[in-house]
């Protein structure tokens, strides 16, 4: 069900952008199978008659810290396993300028985000719409202002003994500093060191009471529509069984937070991976109020959408509250399955 809506988002975007957008900023890409990974290298040129800056964010430029390409075998999707960041608007220092005519190249290896352990032809497709501003743009530093070139580029390969090739794994070991077990809803365990455990752990306490009243609110009403659209029966029930699968990922699982994450970022609140039992806070998470808000961010509001990515199995599509509510205006069936929307959602509701 994932796959097909990410299909159908995907699908949804690229025709309501197609006619706004030109295609500044082409993409050429190529796949090779070397040792235990496969890596596959990335070539952007600038092709407009102007200088640009290109958002390295969600690109290979900045490494493989989000899914930027999909991956099938014999046209079956393969599920996405590396890193979900949750992260503020992007600042000047995301952007590296690309000169008209000009090209800059990156390589990343996309076992460590796909398990690849089937022989057979595998479809390497590049997934997102590229951002950039003008440079007039960029000295007015005008993110509202971003731009997207759409990307039509996949390669085909052929692997054989992929039983040799290297998994996604986790990252970041450390000792456990501690590990509270909370009744109804888990545990939660502590690593590498104290920054704020208390404030975490009170804000996990409310994630499982605080996902059931939220679930239990969805339907025809304001805050609803606000999040995830105009009313749809359909699209109700989805959003409830994401609430669900979520809230049984924290409740049967040991929850882990792992302070100050190898990855973590200036501008990073947290991140996670799929199906995984931990999230990496950052500095931005720890700046934030214990609590919901309604207006602002929260630790709360964090945890539930890290959890509502390695448990839930969302995407992250839109940040942002003005974001998320356009998303949801305009394209309520991607609303109903990015993370973002259901934790402004969740705070609303409680």
């Amino acid at each position: 069900m994932k796959a097909l809506l990410s299909l159908f988002c995907l699908v949804t975007y690229l025709t309501c952008t197609l006619s706004a957008n030109g295609w500044p900023i082409s993409v050429d890409m190529a796949c090779n199978k070397a040792l235990s990974a496969v890596a596959c290298s990335f070539e952007f040129t600038n092709n407009a008659n102007e200088d640009l800056y290109l958002l390295k964010r969600n690109t290979p430029l900045e490494g493989l810290d989000s899914q930027f390409v999909s991956v099938s075998l014999d046209g079956r999707p393969l599920e996405y396993e590396g890193i979900i960041m949750r992260r503020a608007p992007p600042t000047k220092d995301e952007f590296v300028l690309l000169k008209a005519a000009e090209s800059i190249s990156a390589t990343v290896q996309i076992t460590d985000a796909f398990s690849i352990d089937a022989d057979g032809l595998y479809t390497v497709q590049y997934s997102r719409p590229l951002q950039y501003l003008s440079v007039n743009e960029m000295r007015a530093m005008s993110i509202d202002q971003l731009r997207e070139s759409i990307v039509h580029k996949s390669v085909h390969i052929h692997l054989e003994d992929t039983s040799l090739l290297s998994k996604p794994k986790e990252e970041g070991d450390a000792e456990i500093d501690y590990t509270v077990h909370l009744q109804d809803c888990g545990s939660a365990t502590f690593k590498n060191g104290n920054v704020q455990n208390s404030a975490t752990e009170d804000a996990h306490k409310k994630l499982c009471g605080g996902i059931d009243k939220a679930k239990g609110k969805v339907g025809n009403n304001n805050i609803s529509i606000t999040w995830f659209g105009a009313y749809d029966s359909k699209r109700t029930a989805k959003i409830i069984f994401f609430y669900q699968k979520t809230r049984d990922g924290i409740s049967s699982k040991n929850c882990i937070y792992y302070n100050n994450g190898p990855r973590c970022k200036a501008n990073t609140y947290a991140y996670t991976q799929k199906t995984s039992t931990t999230v990496y806070l950052c500095n931005l998470y720890y700046g934030d109020p214990t609590d919901c808000s309604k207006t602002g961010e929260s630790k709360e509001g964090t945890l539930l959408r890290e959890w509502a990515h390695a448990y839930g199995l969302l995407d992250h599509t839109a940040d942002g509250r003005n974001d998320c509510k356009n998303l949801a205006k305009k394209h309520p069936s991607c609303a109903i399955i990015n993370a973002d929307n259901y934790g402004y959602y969740y705070c609303d509701a409680q």
